[in-house]
């Protein structure tokens, strides 16, 4: 009996690990599934850290100067993409570590394989992306200046 809440026990902490942990990859889903629109305002209470001070900052030389600091989508690692081709390939595979987590988004865009790093933290109320990169092209948001 002893043996058998044991494991019960085992099963059920694995089972929640793995319920939570689809939060962060649902939360990088959400860009997925409106491309082409992660940028706007609108959508801003969905990032912290270094990911929400470069939005700020692109809004900013917008508004000062007319500035595009944005010349591509951070999600599809480019300006163009298939909305289908991406739909059918796309994979998240996350890892999450305490209050953060990695999510990585594969998928194929125009028949090129793709892969874009996000990094999430946990703010309490769900995930938020901090950071976002590329695994092919050497960018990283947090590494970014809008001036």
């Amino acid at each position: 009996m002893l043996k058998s809440l044991a494991v019960l026990s085992i099963f059920l902490t694995t089972a929640a690990t793995h319920a939570h942990a689809g939060d962060a990859a649902d939360a990088v889903k959400y860009f997925y599934d409106n491309l082409g629109g992660e940028f706007a305002p609108g959508h801003r209470h969905r990032y912290t850290g270094p990911a929400l001070d470069y939005l700020t900052a692109a809004d900013a030389a917008w508004e000062r100067d007319e500035t595009n600091c944005i010349s591509f989508s951070f999600a599809v690692d480019g300006q163009d993409f298939d909305d289908a081709e991406l739909a059918s390939t796309l994979k998240l595979d996350e890892v999450v570590d305490g209050d953060t987590a990695t999510v990585t988004a594969s998928f194929v865009n125009f028949g090129q394989p793709t892969q874009v790093e996000w990094t999430l933290r946990n703010s309490g109320n769900g995930w938020l992306v901090s950071d976002i990169a590329s695994l092919a092209n050497d960018w990283r948001v947090s590494q970014m200046s809008c001036e």
